[in-house]
């Protein structure tokens, strides 16, 4: 892993980084259009072309307007790079026969080229996975340590820490991004949770850190349980506020990224279990983290939004507020009839039991209960979604906020300009800065 880990660590969602494989792709096609320069050649290669831009317009449009098989709209990345895949690797495929002996090298090496290709460019305009090492599903992140519990202090229950806290000289400017020391047992539930990532702030590297608040963080479908983004936003925070920021502990709700146990205890998992009865233990024995619900919030991205939104609601005795960032209304909401008939074998009380709208009307009034929704502005699907919920959410007491953010859909910036936000917000709550 020490020699593969430069190349897996690659940010491959730069515009440097896709503008060189664009140009490699360029001139690989103009060198298989150019194998002989005669008009039937030139005709066999067009058809190759069009032949495979119309086959994958055809695949797609079975995906989206058939199947529904990811349950929302494709971006035009990908409406794109996969039919001009396609066409290209087609073209490849034509250039098999015939031409000096490199000739099928060549055309066999460039369908390689066209999919990695393809593969980066639509990645990048999703933007949840920002190295090969994500986008490949294996984790490099260096271990994140933190000081033993005997060392924690304690700051004065009546004030907010950031009256109290007083920075070291040796104060590290940034926090510390990776992967918990151990991997969180799954004693409980027995999920097969990939390994959890983890934020500490610059006050939580300290020799004898304060009590911070804790955020426990949900990414989307598909992705990885990284802090590498959330971490960034929060070290923006924390450099400002004199490294208090609270601890964050990225958490896999997947197992598998093809699969969506839609964190419940479900037939692909016992998401539920394992949060409740793994994860919170272990992260109260372990992190130096403040115990009141008040400073516990759940966060969560798309998939993860309907996490934090189903958690915080169903175990408000736990969490003192949420986070929705562009999340679903409910789980399986994109294919509702389908996960009623996989995953509740087609029992809609028990189905609707688990939404979280049904969970706040069915527990009442919430007490000290905060919620921020958030989606991008030209994401009207979730932002209307987001605005029933606030409906309801209002409806029941708990305080709710809505933002949208400009010029975002549901990927890319809709994240980022979720955290942002979502920190601004929170920052007075958790007591790190003045209201």
């Amino acid at each position: 892993m020490t020699f593969w880990k430069p190349i897996l660590d690659t940010t491959i969602i730069e515009p440097k980084f896709l503008m060189m494989w664009s140009i490699v792709s360029a001139l690989v096609l103009v060198y298989l259009i150019f194998k002989k320069r005669k008009a039937r050649w030139f005709l066999t290669a067009a058809i190759a072309l069009f032949a495979g831009i119309v086959i994958g317009l055809g695949i797609l449009w079975y995906i989206v307007y058939v199947d529904n098989t990811f349950g929302e709209p494709l971006l035009p990345d990908v409406w794109f790079w996969f039919p001009a895949a396609l066409g290209a690797i087609l073209l490849a495929v034509v250039n098999l026969r015939g031409g000096r002996w490199w000739r099928p090298i060549v055309s066999v090496l460039s369908v390689l080229v066209f999919l990695v290709t393809a593969a980066f460019q639509i990645n990048a305009a999703y933007g949840l996975n920002p190295t090969l090492a994500s986008l490949l599903n294996i984790n490099t992140d260096n271990t994140v340590h933190f000081a033993p519990r005997k060392d924690w202090r304690t700051e004065p229950a009546n004030e907010p820490l950031y009256k109290s806290w007083t920075p070291p000289k040796y104060l590290a400017k940034y926090g510390a991004k990776g992967k918990t020391p151990t991997q969180i047992p799954n004693t409980h539930s027995g999920f097969p949770a990939r390994w959890s990532g983890l934020y500490l702030p610059p006050a939580a590297l300290v020799h004898n850190p304060p009590r911070l608040p804790f955020v426990i963080m949900m990414n989307g479908q598909p992705g990885s349980p990284t802090a590498q983004i959330i971490g960034n936003v929060a070290d923006s925070m924390a450099v400002k506020h004199h490294g208090l920021a609270p601890i964050i502990l990225v958490v896999d709700q997947l197992g598998d990224p093809t699969q969506d146990p839609m964190c419940l205890n479900s037939p692909l998992g016992n998401v539920e279990t394992y949060v409740m009865k793994d994860v919170l233990p272990w992260a109260r024995a372990n992190l130096p983290i403040l115990q009141d619900r008040k400073y516990w919030t759940f966060m969560g991205y798309s998939n993860g939004g309907t996490c934090a939104s189903y958690f915080a609601n169903k175990y408000p005795q736990d969490f003192g507020s949420y986070v929705s960032i562009s999340g679903e209304e409910f789980q399986g909401s994109d294919k509702a009839a389908q996960t009623l008939a996989n995953f509740f074998n087609g029992d809609q009380a028990a189905y609707d039991a688990v939404k979280p709208r049904n969970i706040m009307v069915a527990h009442g009034k919430y007490h000290d209960m905060f919620a921020l929704y958030t989606a991008g502005s030209k994401d009207l699907f979730y932002t209307n979604a987001a605005k029933r919920s606030i409906a309801t959410a209002h409806q029941e007491g708990i305080q709710t906020e809505f933002y949208s953010v400009p010029g975002a859909g549901h990927v890319g910036n809709a994240l980022a300009g979720g955290l942002f936000k979502a920190f601004a917000v929170m920052y007075p709550r958790w007591g790190l800065s003045p209201s």
